[in-house]
């Protein structure tokens, strides 16, 4: 078995004039932090602004981060079969290693692995929001922005429980669920859950004459889970934990007739920071530990058997931020 490891660091209306100013007044009321890496209302910046919330998410009805990607402006996504398959996203026709994706602001792209981040095995119940600038950030983020910056955050925003599910053909199930509760004035808890599975689609039609494992169905389950902690200690100072993470299987066409090739994903995640926000100045202090392990093997041999491979990847990460 190979095993290689990599750390790094690092519709215009027309209206009377109440109205208008109503819903401009709203707009200007929409606040962004990915643009400059601190938050500023998306009237204020330059480069063109797409933010989806759950809520639009959910009225879209879609299954996956792939979905959603896709009613955005701007965005072109090429993915080798259904849900969880390996994908690749393009921004305004550059390479897919030109556009940053970023989860709660913290960058996920792996260059020790391959360029890109693979969208595919980010489940959709973990995103609460999704912020796209489309156009290069290079300026802010260094030369992977290129073509644009996709941030997606997991906050819970809601007190409360909430729960879902849903079914649908291929043997799709999706179950998943949130909790949010306050504790005392000061102290926030939060977590959530989900599950993903379906058997998958076919390579090809079966009418088709091609080899056997053209013909196996190409399944996808995943498994999620987040969990969180703010504090306020006063005016001016408030904290954070967090940690969320999945554990996903995708099969895939196997090498040879008989088999099928299996990928398996395990990827962690852990945050924490301090903020400061005072009359007329900001900053914070984040740092965050992340690990992916990918697996891939022939099904018949097993994850540490012949043929297997893993790539392991962790990555540290310290951010200092304050905008003046």
């Amino acid at each position: 078995m190979n095993n290689k490891k990599v750390f790094f660091l690092s519709s215009v209306a027309l209206s009377v004039m109440t109205s208008s100013f109503n819903l401009f007044a709203q707009a200007d009321n929409t606040l962004s932090v990915t643009a400059n890496r601190f938050q500023q209302p998306t009237s204020s910046i330059l480069a063109p602004v797409t933010i989806v919330d759950r809520e639009q998410i959910d009225r879209w009805q879609s299954n996956s981060v792939l979905d959603v990607l896709r009613r955005m402006p701007g965005i072109d996504v090429a993915q080798s079969g259904g849900i969880g398959q390996m994908s690749s996203v393009f921004v305004r026709g550059t390479d897919s290693r030109h556009v940053l994706i970023l989860i709660d602001g913290v960058r996920t792209n792996q260059a020790g692995i391959s360029g890109s981040y693979d969208m595919s095995q980010l489940p959709l119940s973990l995103v609460q929001r999704i912020e796209y600038i489309r156009g290069p950030r290079s300026a802010v983020y260094g030369s992977d922005a290129i073509g644009g910056v996709i941030n997606f955050i997991t906050k819970r925003p809601n007190d409360g429980l909430t729960l879902n599910a849903g079914i649908g053909s291929h043997g799709y199930q999706n179950y998943n669920g949130s909790i949010q509760q306050k504790v005392g004035e000061r102290t926030t808890l939060s977590a959530a859950g989900g599950y993903t599975y379906t058997k998958g689609i076919h390579a090809t039609d079966d009418s088709v004459p091609v080899a056997a494992p053209f013909h196996d169905r190409h399944g996808f389950m995943s498994k999620s889970y987040w969990f969180g902690i703010d504090h306020i200690f006063n005016d001016n100072f408030q904290g954070y934990m967090k940690g969320y993470g999945y554990d996903n299987r995708t099969t895939y066409v196997a090498s040879y007739p008989g088999n099928t090739d299996q990928s398996k994903t395990y990827n962690r995640n852990y945050e924490a920071g301090i903020k400061f926000s005072g009359d007329s100045y900001f900053s914070q202090l984040i740092t965050v530990y992340s690990q992916t392990k990918d697996y891939n093997y022939i099904s018949t041999n097993g994850r540490d058997g012949k043929g297997s491979s893993v790539d392991n990847s962790k990555q540290y990460n310290v951010q200092w931020g304050t905008p003046f």
